[in-house]
Formats: structure tokens, sequence, C-alpha cells
């Protein structure tokens, strides 16, 4: 599906499906990540990915902005500071006990994701959790710096997400999307295989060094959100390709300014360009994280953590691309393995019916 929506990006026609409000969607996405992006570039800001991605996410996944919006973006934030200094700071000497937490925060918050009232709540403190323990665990990083960073980066993408919903309005008002009756079991299901694979990762993560691999953590995170396996399949795929295609489109843009990368008058209206067609479609494929939602936070990944003077980006997409890819299939293994385990329990099935 997503693939024949990404033939129609390149070739649009009358049937295509892309709203008035799927317009004012992309333009929103493409103003905060260049704004973000901008302050980010001028401020040098040290963890520059979490002002240039928070927006995006935001923005991306959540199409309307009201205070519950607001309350479960910031909270999550503040919630995820005070845990990272708890676990890293007083448990980071017994490594069982820290990996347990670690284990029981995650599952807690895929549970939230599952029931859905606070799944956003959940998806970004997964996100947050994800990002600052493997930032925090390597003893040049400043707690500091990390920690503020992400507060103020918290506020920020709010504070966009508000002003682009203020400047740039939905044409009409949108409906709520509906509500997935699900059983006990199928919760449970969905809450640890997550929060068992994401534990996973996080050992992977702290037993080799892997400080560079930001994208690859995030891979392996974002397609567990669908929570069950055929989900995560399917979302490995759009990963991949929207990865390949940001990544892709990095590289021309480097090769095109060659040694002038660093004036970002000449790079901003290019890297507008790609948040465009990136948003575009993702708001066109109305599936979450689809391949859209995958190239624009790529984007968002390379631009915020990379984007310094004198900084060459073509090794880091190559190695990007080699790297996400590794982690996905790393990760499905884990998600069926896991996924066939708790299926042996009738408390913890989940088995899709056929349509």
């Amino acid at each position: 599906m997503s693939i024949n929506t990404l033939a129609r990006v390149f070739t649009p026609h009358g049937n295509i499906v892309y709203t008035p409000n799927d317009f004012r969607q992309t333009l929103r996405i493409v103003f905060a990540g260049m704004i973000a992006l901008s302050v980010s570039s001028f401020y040098n800001t040290q963890y520059g990915v979490f002002y240039v991605v928070y927006p995006v996410m935001l923005l991306s996944l959540v199409p309307v902005f009201n205070r519950h919006v607001a309350k479960q973006f910031i909270f999550s934030a503040v919630l995820n500071c005070i845990e990272m200094v708890f676990i890293i700071g007083y448990l980071s000497r017994w490594p069982v006990i820290m990996t347990l937490v670690v284990f029981a925060l995650y599952v807690m918050r895929f549970r939230f994701m599952s029931k859905g009232a606070l799944f956003l709540f959940g998806s970004a403190g997964v996100v947050c959790q994800s990002t600052m323990l493997n930032f925090m665990s390597y003893p040049a990083s400043d707690w500091h710096t990390l920690l503020f960073s992400n507060i103020e980066a918290s506020v920020m993408a709010v504070a966009l997400s508000a002003l682009m919903n203020y400047l740039i309005p939905d044409v009409e008002p949108r409906t709520r999307p509906p509500l997935i009756e699900k059983n006990a079991a199928r919760v449970r299901h969905e809450s640890l295989l997550s929060g068992t694979v994401a534990t996973m990762i996080f050992v992977v993560f702290q037993v080799s060094d892997l400080s560079d691999s930001l994208s690859a953590l995030m891979a392996g995170i974002l397609i567990l959100f669908p929570m069950h396996y055929r989900g995560s399949v399917l979302s490995s795929l759009w990963r991949v390709v929207g990865v390949v295609l940001a990544c892709l489109y990095i590289l021309l843009v480097q090769l095109i300014l060659y040694n002038h990368s660093s004036h970002m008058l000449l790079m901003m209206p290019l890297i507008g360009l790609g948040l465009a067609f990136s948003a575009r479609l993702h708001v066109m494929e109305k599936v979450g994280a689809g391949v859209g939602f995958a190239s624009v936070t790529t984007i968002g990944i390379m631009f915020g953590q990379n984007l310094h003077p004198d900084t060459d980006l073509v090794f880091s997409d190559l190695y990007r691309i080699v790297s996400v890819t590794v982690a996905l299939v790393a990760t499905l293994t884990m998600v069926w393995l896991v996924h066939l385990m708790l299926n042996r329990f009738e408390a913890t099935r989940f088995v899709i019916e056929e349509q």
C-alpha cells in the first residue's frame, strides 16, 4: 500500500486522496521542522536531534493540538528525566536490577499505548526513554545538558505544535479515529512483546559500543509501535524504504552543495523540500509510522545530529542505511521469537483473525 502511495507522489492524478486538511498538516510539519532545525543550528546545541525530531514526531503522529496532547507530551518528558537520574545514577552498579526496572517501565508505557487513551504519553515515553538511556550510558555524556535539552526540546515541540495549528489551522474538524476493542489477553501480549524486545535492544546497546547508531536504535524501537508481529513486519518494510529514500535525498543534497553544506541559507530550502516530500507522503499513507514517517524522522535525525560546520554527511548516510537494515532484521527476529513464546499461553495469546 505504501509503495503504491509512493508511486502516486511521483505521478499525481485526480484519484489521489490528499485533502485540504492533509495539505495543512504537511505545511505544519515542514515549517515546524525548519524552525526547529534553525534554532538548533543557530545555538549549536549538543543534542540537536531532540530539538528537531520531537516537533516533527508530534506534528506527524498527532494532527490536532489541545491541552490533553500538551500535558501528555510534557509530563512524559519530565517523568523520563526523573526516571533516568534514578536508573543511571543509582542502579547502574546493579545491571540486573537496572534491566528489570527498564523492562517494567517499557511494559507500562506499551500498556498505555495498547489501551489507547494515553497513546501519546506512552509512545513519547518509549522514544525518550530509549534515546536517553543510550546517551546517558556513555561516560562522555553531560547529564545536565542532556536532561535540560530533553525538557527544553519537549516544551519547544509543544509550543511549535500550538503555533503551527494556530497559524495553519485545519479547514474542517477532524473526526476521532475509531477505538480498537482489545481483550485482556491481547493487551498483555502487546505490552509484554514490545516491552521484552525493547529491553533486549537496551541490553544490546549497553553491552556494545553503538554510540553512533541512534537511527538503528530508533528503527528498532519504532517498528514495535504496532505491538504485534504482523504489524512489526509491515512497519519494518516501511521503515527500510523510508530510511533509504531519506538517506538518498540527503546524499544528493550533500553532493549538490559539496563543501558549502555549512551555509544554512543554501541548506534550508533543500531540507524544507525533503521534509515536504516526506510529510506529504506521510499524510497520504494514513498508516501512522509508515514510509513517510520513517523518511521525515530520518531527515530530522540526520540533520539534527550531524548538521555542523565541516561535517561530512556521506559516511553517516551510508552507515545509517546499513545499520538500520541490520537492526530491523535483528529486531524482527526477536519479535518473532517472543511472539511464539507468548502465544503458547492463553493469558497472553494474540491471534489475528483473517478478514
